[in-house]
């Protein structure tokens, strides 16, 4: 962290590690697991570090009633979970009480992409995956959140999505002609009104395309982020706050500020 100019990560479980398709007290066992032993990290640097845990979603009312025990038990500040459960996407309405306990218990949710859709379609060695199918799963993840409905019933969850939401910034605008064209039929208000209560992370790798995101989504939705350990990893998180015009507002906020209120820890 120091070699890579991080003075404060956010640490959470590797995507595969959410075992979606064990049972559920498998489930259960594995998040468990994983929650003490990433509470465990924070607590040995805890200036450093802030936590996301995991809870079984393969079982929503299982999952919502474990949300209880992140900040309690192991002072956590919110979840990673994948994009789809087993093949259902994450905005579907039977995880709505994982997103009722993220309100109660005032936690963040983290959306990972996790074993894409159309991998049959991704031709190359397996880094394709990462390049070409994770975009377009984070997207699907992104909409499906939107046009559910979710951010009508519970407007004060704080839901983050990687890799910057994929390719959703390229889907919003054909949204937002969807909606200008059939209106509450489609959503009960804009798609890029819902957009902007998102958080994304900034991991784009291309500084044009970051600053139409920022743009689109708005900087105060924006967030650092590294997708470490992994080979497309960004070196040096944020090393581009330097070449952006940035008033030093812009800049607090896209380095830290945003993060720290998604987190819930301002």
């Amino acid at each position: 962290m120091d070699a890579e100019g991080v003075q404060r990560q956010a640490l959470s479980p590797m995507p595969e590690l959410l075992s979606y398709w064990f049972n559920a007290d498998d489930g259960l066992t594995m998040c468990r697991y994983i929650n003490e032993t990433i509470a465990g990290m924070v607590a040995v640097v805890p200036e450093r570090f802030y936590g996301l845990g995991m809870v079984p979603l393969q079982d929503p009312e299982l999952a919502a009633r474990e949300m209880a025990t992140l900040k309690r038990d192991y002072g956590l500040q919110g979840i990673e979970v994948g994009s789809n459960v087993n093949g259902v996407p994450i905005g579907d309405p039977r995880f709505e009480p994982v997103f009722a306990a993220a309100v109660e218990h005032d936690l963040a949710i983290f959306v990972h992409a996790l074993h894409p859709a159309g991998m049959e379609r991704v031709i190359g060695p397996p880094i394709m995956a990462a390049l070409v199918a994770f975009p377009n799963e984070n997207a699907f993840a992104v909409a499906s959140v939107i046009s559910g409905g979710l951010l009508d019933r519970y407007p004060q969850v704080r839901i983050g999505f990687s890799h910057c939401g994929g390719s959703f910034g390229l889907v919003l605008p054909r949204m937002m002609h969807g909606w200008r064209g059939l209106g509450d039929k489609l959503m009960a208000k804009s798609p890029l009104e819902y957009a902007r209560t998102l958080y994304y992370d900034t991991l784009v790798y291309d500084l044009p395309t970051l600053n139409h995101l920022r743009e689109l989504f708005g900087d105060q939705q924006l967030m650092v982020g590294s997708d470490y350990p992994f080979v497309i990893r960004e070196r040096r998180p944020g090393h581009w706050l330097g070449e952006l015009e940035l008033s030093e507002q812009q800049r607090d906020q896209l380095a830290y500020g945003n993060a720290l209120r998604f987190l819930g820890v301002e």
